[in-house]
């Protein structure tokens, strides 16, 4: 079985990846993130929920060791959403790095880190890219015993003010194999020897919210004792904020709220912060605070696109508890130069998004309508005429010449220079122009090489269908065909090209260059045990290669998944060796 072939046996329909490229993908997001700032600023659902319902806290602490899982960014494709799932619902995962094998076991908690529908938090888009290939990996246990799931939501989770995010996760409902407990959109769990797990909501970057704060105030001062241990997770791992270049989606304001959630409730309570998960980046990273006190890792590649490696900081600074702290970076999947090799897919865009190339071609011939204002009046066959004796200097002026013309051009500058991801407003505006330049150039080679080659073309065709009668050119019809197929096509791979050499030559537009790859591979989520002795060891799981072909599984039970690969097994391996987590280290300040 394929992802997006319309099966819906089990009640959904596997998706494939999404086209980020394509006119629904563009169009949906932008809308998404303008209603996403009027729900910021006028509904925060996190209040609301405060207002109705007591906040609640897992508690696991009466076990002696405890597995459990964290995997974010999810609901994407089908083929590697649905393969993290069939992993996570194993009770018994092999993991082998360099000839080493490591037995784990399936975590009685699982946390998610948001971002658990794309490209919309919508029902449709939850129901069929997240909860069915979820019910459908893990319908129920096999001992009758459900995990846990605690989840966080991401910046598309909000996306629709969190109204399907609390409808899914906050009222108790099960998925799949998995229960649900908590009430809020944030979440503290007690695991065993003073292990604590916070989950904080920091939607949009706006702000904390204070109902939010009093409670995890609430918990440290009263809870928790001094020198308690926190997992602490977020949707944006904001250390990383000063190597990604990315500044459309990290902000010093993420970096502010996290920074004064670590003040404010660890630092000032006297608590341990020895390990801090992220997600939103869809990689795999891990940075090291030297002597191996603290660890913070970025694991959000559960099921949507990859994100580049290669342009991340060798070392960040972050403040803690004792002062400001230099971490080193120990491990990224994919590997620096694995990404770097990568980037050359940017170019292959084009036919990853189809529908993008059609909407470029479909743009072009807007353009070629609105030049009739001004180079022909009449007839197709005075514009064909008008083209014909043309030079390409003159078509080009005439795009200015008119208003219909003269108001798309203005359109398209100001749309690819809001689009220009850079640093001041400056090269912003100059390098959008230059973007812009180029596909009028495009534009005006293509409509003035169609016109010469197909010129001569003199068949028609008499169309009388009742009252409708109309005369049906050839040049008419491969005029429109040349300019949506050939300027589609050369139009969006300009776009591509552009792509290619702003992430490659400034290291920007590394979201865009990636997205539009649509990649499925290198999936990865995070298994971790609570050892007897209070330590905590992490195991990176990996997985190089997703199948792209499913079947039905026969005769199953009704614990056992629904759906089995049909052209690879499901192979798994260790990221990196597993990492202790030594509460007890010591990191020096750096000075």
């Amino acid at each position: 079985m394929a992802a997006g072939d319309g099966r819906d046996e089990l009640g959904f329909v596997p998706q494939p990846m999404v086209r980020w490229l394509g006119p629904r993908g563009l169009t949906v997001t932008a809308a998404q993130v303008l209603l996403s700032g009027i729900f910021g600023a006028y509904s925060d659902k996190r209040e609301i929920q405060a207002a109705l319902k007591e906040p609640s806290i897992t508690d696991m602490s009466d076990h002696e060791e405890l597995w459990f899982d964290f995997l974010a960014d999810t609901g994407d494709g089908f083929n590697p959403t649905y393969t993290t799932a069939r992993l996570l619902a194993e009770e018994k995962l092999e993991l082998v790095h360099d000839g080493a094998a490591h037995q784990t076991e399936q975590g009685r908690l699982l946390i998610l880190g948001g971002d658990l529908a794309y490209p919309a938090a919508s029902a449709s888009e939850y129901h069929n890219r997240f909860i069915g290939p979820y019910q459908a990996a893990f319908p129920a246990p096999a001992n009758g015993r459900s995990p846990t799931m605690l989840a966080l939501a991401g910046n598309h989770d909000w996306y629709d003010g969190l109204t399907t995010f609390l409808r899914l996760f906050c009222v108790g409902s099960p998925i799949g194999g998995w229960r649900t407990e908590q009430t809020r959109s944030y979440f503290a769990a007690h695991l065993p020897h003073d292990w604590w797990v916070l989950g904080v909501d920091l939607a949009f970057d706006f702000f904390i919210d204070d109902p939010q704060l009093a409670f995890f105030r609430q918990i440290a001062g009263e809870r928790m004792r001094p020198g308690d241990k926190v997992i602490l997770v977020t949707h944006k791992p904001s250390w990383l904020f000063e190597g990604l270049g990315d500044y459309d989606v990290f902000t010093p304001m993420a970096m502010t709220n996290l920074q004064r959630f670590e003040r404010e409730i660890v630092h000032a309570h006297g608590l341990r912060l020895p390990l801090v998960l992220g997600a939103d980046i869809h990689h795999y990273n891990r940075y090291e605070r030297p002597g191996g006190s603290q660890q913070r890792f970025t694991c959000g590649s559960g099921g949507t696109f990859l994100y580049p490696t290669h342009h991340l900081a060798r070392r960040i600074r972050w403040p803690e508890a004792d002062g400001p702290a230099t971490y080193e970076q120990r491990r990224l999947y994919p590997d620096a130069p694995t990404s770097k090799r990568m980037r050359w897919g940017t170019l292959l865009a084009p036919f990853k998004n189809p529908s993008f190339a059609v909407f470029i071609g479909l743009l072009y011939l807007l353009f070629a309508q609105s030049l009739r204002f001004d180079l022909a009046q009449g007839t197709a066959a005075s514009f064909r005429q008008a083209l014909r004796d043309a030079s390409p200097a003159e078509i080009g002026q005439a795009l200015f010449n008119n208003p219909a013309s003269f108001l798309l051009t203005v359109l398209l500058a100001g749309a690819l220079i809001a689009f220009t991801d850079a640093a001041t407003m400056r090269s912003k505006i100059t390098i959008g122009l230059l973007h812009w330049l180029a596909h009028l150039l495009l534009l005006v080679v293509i409509l003035w090489g169609a016109a010469q080659v197909l010129v001569d073309l003199n068949l028609s065709v008499e169309i009388d269908v009742g009252f409708l009668r109309f005369r049906l050119t050839a040049f008419t019809v491969l005029f429109v065909a040349t300019v949506v197929v050939v300027g589609g096509y050369l139009g969006s791979q300009l776009f591509a090209l552009y792509l290619f050499l702003m992430h490659t030559l400034r290291r920007r537009h590394p979201t865009h260059a990636f997205s539009c790859q649509r990649l499925e591979d290198y999936r990865s989520f995070l298994r971790i045990k609570v050892e007897r002795d209070g330590s905590l060891t992490v195991y990176p799981v990996g997985v190089r290669r997703v199948p792209r072909s499913w079947r039905l599984a026969g005769g199953r039970a009704p614990h056992e998944p629904a759906f089995e690969p049909a052209d690879r097994p499901l192979a798994t391996h260790l990221i990196e060796p597993p990492i202790r987590v030594d509460p007890d280290a010591r990191g020096a300040a750096d000075a």
